[in-house]
């Protein structure tokens, strides 16, 4: 019969960047999970680090305000070049539309930092076993589907392509030197492709497209 993952010897990353809480995270971990090891990163990149070996780690507990990134960007990194990296979100900011949002960028689980410290633990060891952990939602009432394959139409060819290379993650900068345009151009671009999707930032942009094949007008060969 195989150990469930708490059996066995865990690695689990703690990305947050306020010390006194890893502290508290890491020794929750210790006292309830056998054989755990803890790393403690506060920023993105230190994580990027942890996560260049060859063995990825059994789970990353993240959290949404990073030194050096904010709300889910981290989180769709992290999904795009480690699908199979179980991520538990754990964060102050919890109303439920980023629980849900968190969810469909792929997270294993949400755990809001108000959580009694017994309630993590087990939300952690049901995330390491394979399970999803999230916090119940208030149902209201849905607003009509977007039609966001046609908003998608209703792009120019330049801000599909400013589309497709948001959702590989380019940075503003970047996309300006790839387009041989300002940045400022680009910021402009963004701004009409979050008013023609009716969404409000990047991360929206990308999980409100991230199903659809672009027209290929537009975009990079």
């Amino acid at each position: 019969m195989p150990e469930s993952a708490c059996e066995m010897d865990t690695h689990i990353i703690v990305a947050d960047d306020h010390p006194l809480f890893r502290d508290a995270v890491t020794h929750l971990l210790e006292r309830s999970i056998p054989m755990v090891r803890v790393s403690q990163v506060e920023s993105f990149r230190q994580l990027n680090e942890q996560l260049a070996g060859d063995v990825l780690p059994s789970l990353v507990l993240l959290d949404l305000k990073l030194i050096d990134t904010r709300g889910l960007d981290g989180l769709l990194l992290l999904k795009k070049h480690y699908p199979s990296l179980p991520v538990l979100i754990i964060s102050a900011f919890d109303d439920d539309k980023v629980v849900q949002m968190a969810m469909q960028c792929g997270a294993s689980g949400f755990v809001p930092k108000r959580l009694e410290m017994e309630r993590m633990a087990e939300a952690i060891q049901s995330v390491l076993e394979g399970e999803m952990w999230f916090p119940e939602l208030e149902v209201a009432d849905e607003a009509p589907p977007l039609d966001t394959k046609a908003l998608v139409e209703s792009l120019t060819p330049a801000q599909l392509r400013v589309l497709s290379l948001l959702r590989d993650g380019m940075p503003s900068k970047e996309m300006a030197a790839a387009m041989s345009v300002t940045e400022a151009t680009i910021k402009a671009h963004l701004t009409e492709i979050f008013r023609k999707l009716k969404v409000k930032n990047r991360t929206q942009a990308v999980l409100a497209t991230q199903d659809l094949d672009l027209p290929s007008q537009g975009l990079p060969e």
